[in-house]
């Protein structure tokens, strides 16, 4: 007998990428820092309705992500290998559209496998596509997502944040900058 496990914990993982949706919605990294300095402040809170998410890759994890993010009144925006008419997705494009689906997203979630068409997939080109004030969250592989070119990004200020379950090396080291970032969530892959 043969079997796998894929798509079991696809749920689960769609779940923290709605979750970091709504963290930074909602502000709860600035609120968080605003605790901490016991200041009162006075800034608002955005919803998720009527905002688009991005979903790269459409397999278990991404067809869950767009389940959650639909329901939530998101407009979800997919991109996949092969291209093709996908549930709770309005609009699939192929790999090659990536760069302009970017800057019409809120929120991208990474969910592809790590392969040779998607290591460094994320690097300095598609941050410089992403939609201004746009959130990455990457629960997908170390090594689709460039650090570098994260880290250039999110210090430029073209980014409102991130939330990371995967890195390049895991563990994280302890001296590198992400962890230093207050708008960037980073968690010890464990989205599943």
């Amino acid at each position: 007998t043969v079997t796998n496990s894929a798509g079991v914990a696809a749920g689960m993982m769609a779940e923290y990428v709605m979750g970091a949706m709504l963290h930074f919605a909602q502000n709860r990294h600035v609120f968080a820092q605003a605790q901490r300095r016991r200041e009162w402040l006075a800034l608002g809170v955005e919803p998720v309705a009527g905002r688009t998410a991005l979903i790269v890759g459409l397999g278990n994890t991404g067809a869950a992500v767009a389940l959650r993010a639909k329901a939530a009144g998101l407009v979800v925006l997919g991109c996949r290998a092969r291209p093709r008419p996908t549930p709770d997705v309005d609009e699939v494009n192929g790999e090659a559209d990536l760069l302009t689906l970017l800057p019409r997203a809120d929120f991208v979630a990474v969910c592809v496998p790590l392969n040779e068409s998607t290591r460094g997939l994320f690097g300095p080109e598609a941050f410089a596509a992403m939609k201004p004030g746009g959130v990455l969250i990457d629960v997908s592989r170390g090594g689709v997502v460039s650090g570098a070119a994260l880290v250039a990004a999110l210090e430029g200020g073209r980014l409102k944040g991130a939330a990371l379950d995967v890195f390049e090396t895991e563990p994280l080291p302890p001296e590198d900058p992400l962890w230093s970032r207050e708008n960037v969530l980073i968690t010890p892959h464990c989205s599943a």
